[in-house]
């Protein structure tokens, strides 16, 4: 009995080995890019005894639509504002956060931010919600 030996060529390419290569590839560097996002090095550091403790104290001012103003929930004036900002003033470091109602105009945000950045304060931010999560 003899047996027939085609030496026809396969006409379609079997990807099958491609497909599994380029998987685990994906797979190494979804993996790969966990491990590179932890920087850093495990240090011990020198101990002082005179050492203060570095904290960024956010300062929080409240503004409403009906132009009553809190600083620290504590209900102030315009012209009282300068005066306590430039008393908190520790560093340029410090974050002011500032709370507006969405009704409130731009220009009255601006000028409260110019009051803010003329006491030395670089880091000023509004306070916003998410889109889906509004009151």
């Amino acid at each position: 009995m003899k047996l027939r030996v085609s030496k026809q060529r396969i006409a379609s390419t079997m990807l099958i080995s491609m497909t599994d290569v380029i998987f685990l590839l994906l797979i190494f560097l979804l993996i790969a890019s966990n491990f590179a996002s932890q920087t850093g090095l495990p240090i011990k550091l020198p101990s002082s005894t005179t050492s203060v403790r570095q904290s960024h104290q956010t300062l929080l001012i409240t503004y409403y639509d009906d132009e009553h103003l809190f600083f620290m929930e504590q209900p102030v004036s315009y012209s009282q504002l300068p005066e306590l900002l430039k008393q908190q003033f520790k560093s340029n470091e410090q974050v002011v956060r500032i709370a507006t109602e969405n009704t409130v105009q731009v220009q009255k945000l601006i000028t409260l931010m110019d009051i803010i950045r003329s006491c030395g304060y670089e880091r000023i931010f509004v306070a916003t919600t998410e889109v889906g999560k509004q009151q």
